[in-house]
């Protein structure tokens, strides 16, 4: 179990980890954040994650953030504090603290939390079941922010209905993302996945996915998706950072063609390997 967390330059016990309550991020969701994976006490994929957390408070404006090359030394801080071996790091930046009012001063200063998860990220995951939905997100949920309501009602209505995830879709029935993982689907030995636009989160584990592929030779591709193509596949996984992969059996209690010829277990092993390999 987590003990420790990081709270505006002070490492505390979770009793005693506290955030003013006029923090932009609680009136506003006005913040960004990261999940990190951590395998062997190491962080996985740092650069990719850094580098969209960077992107993610200049295109939400938030300025006078001047930890950014010290992030990856106070995460290490948690992960050595909790004995974390196996789980997840989170990191939320705010705009800062300031009396509620939309507008902000150009002078405010940031706040900073990291907390840390134990969880085995990195075992084969049964294959799950999934729901669809309209996409009822903000319309630029390519930015990490923690404005993820529409995520939360979505993914709460996929347990409710007895399954893991809910796949969204856009007025013109198109598939954008699951509410906490980006799609992907199987096709005659070949994989695809939506193109990023605003509707999509450019993830982390996505992008190492079409390296991996390329190193395996198998043909992966940006393409609109229709709930008809998807349910007419030869497999359908889903992929983040916090599960890594997993393959879905059904989706709106239809079943779902589960990847005969194991193109998601290739990606998968071989995800693990990078990993093991690249682990900071």
């Amino acid at each position: 179990m987590s003990k420790f967390a990081f709270v505006n330059g002070k490492y505390l016990t979770l009793n005693n980890a506290r955030l003013s309550i006029n923090d932009r991020s609680i009136h506003f969701s006005d913040s960004v954040y990261e999940v990190v994976a951590v395998y062997e006490g190491k962080l996985v994929f740092w650069k990719e994650h850094l580098d969209r957390l960077i992107k993610s408070l200049s295109m939400l404006d938030i300025k006078n953030f001047n930890n950014i090359k010290n992030l990856i030394f106070k995460c290490k801080e948690i992960i050595d504090l909790n004995n974390l071996k196996f789980g997840l790091i989170y990191i939320q930046i705010s705009r800062g603290i300031a009396s509620r009012n939309h507008n902000w001063n150009k002078d405010i200063m940031p706040s900073l939390i990291i907390s840390a998860l134990h969880k085995n990220v990195f075992k084969s995951n049964k294959t799950i079941s999934l729901i669809s939905n309209k996409d009822i997100r903000w319309k630029l949920s390519n930015i990490k922010s923690t404005s993820l309501l529409g995520n939360v009602l979505l993914k709460q209505k996929a347990l409710k209905n007895n399954s893991f995830e809910c796949v969204m879709y856009d007025e013109k029935k198109m598939i954008t993302e699951a509410t906490t993982s980006n799609i992907w689907m199987i096709k005659n030995k070949n994989l695809f996945t939506p193109p990023l636009t605003k509707n999509i989160l450019p993830g982390v584990t996505r992008k190492i996915v079409f390296q991996i592929a390329k190193d395996l030779n198998i043909k992966a591709t940006e393409k609109n998706i229709s709930m008809n193509t998807l349910v007419n596949s030869d497999g359908v996984f889903l992929t983040n950072s916090s599960s890594l992969l997993l393959l879905a059996n059904k989706i709106d209690n239809l079943k779902l063609k589960t990847d005969k010829d194991k193109i998601s277990e290739l990606i998968f092993n071989k995800l693990i390997e990078v990993i093991i390999n690249h682990a900071t």
